[in-house]
C-alpha cells in the first residue's frame, strides 16, 4: 500500500515550481489542496507551478493575500484562496467558497488553520518549512481516496525525473 505522505527538500524556488508543475499535471479530478507556511516559504511559488502543470499560465499567478479569491483558467479551473487575513471563519463562507468546494475545480487555500474543520475530509494538506541555507522541506499528506491517487501519481512523476 503506498505511504499517504511525501516529504521532499526543495533547494531554491526552481525546485519548488518543479514540484508544483508535477502536482499539477497529477491533479487529474477535483482536488482540495492545503498550502501552510510562514511568509515567504514558496506558497505562491508551489501554486505557479500547479497553474503551470495543469495547462494554465504562470504569469497570472500571485498572491491572494488582497483580493483573497483568484481565479485560473487550466485545464480545468483553479481557485487560489488565502485566509490570512480573515478573522472568522464565517467571513471564509461570507465569500461563497462553498460552491467552489463542490465545483470540479482545483482549489489552493493558503493558511489553512482557520478554516480547515470545515473543508471536505479529502484533501491534499501541504506543509512547507524554512530549512538553513534558505533550501525548505515539503511534508504532503493525503487524507482520502481522491487525494491518494494524487499524491501517488506525484510521486511517479517526481521519481521519474
Amino acid at each position: 500500500m503506498p505511504s499517504k505522505q511525501l516529504n521532499m527538500f526543495l533547494a531554491n524556488a526552481l525546485e519548488t515550481l518543479k514540484a508544483g508543475r508535477f502536482l499539477g499535471m497529477s491533479c487529474q479530478e477535483p482536488m482540495i489542496v492545503l498550502l501552510s507556511g510562514q511568509l515567504g516559504a514558496g506558497k505562491t511559488t508551489l501554486t505557479r507551478g500547479i497553474v503551470e502543470g495543469l495547462g494554465g499560465t504562470i504569469d497570472d499567478v500571485s498572491s491572494p493575500t488582497f483580493t483573497l479569491i483568484h481565479e485560473y483558467q487550466a485545464r480545468r479551473s483553479v481557485y487560489h484562496l488565502d485566509t490570512y487575513r480573515l478573522k472568522t471563519s464565517a467571513e471564509f463562507f461570507e465569500l461563497g467558497v462553498d460552491e467552489l468546494l463542490e465545483s470540479e475545480a482545483i482549489v489552493l487555500i493558503e493558511w489553512p488553520e482557520l478554516v480547515s474543520e470545515y473543508l471536505p475530509a479529502d484533501r491534499l494538506e501541504i506543509k512547507i518549512v524554512h530549512q538553513p541555507e534558505n533550501t525548505r522541506e515539503l511534508t504532503a499528506q493525503a487524507t482520502g481516496d481522491a487525494s491518494s491517487r494524487v499524491l501517488e501519481s506525484w510521486r511517479e512523476l517526481l521519481r521519474a525525473t
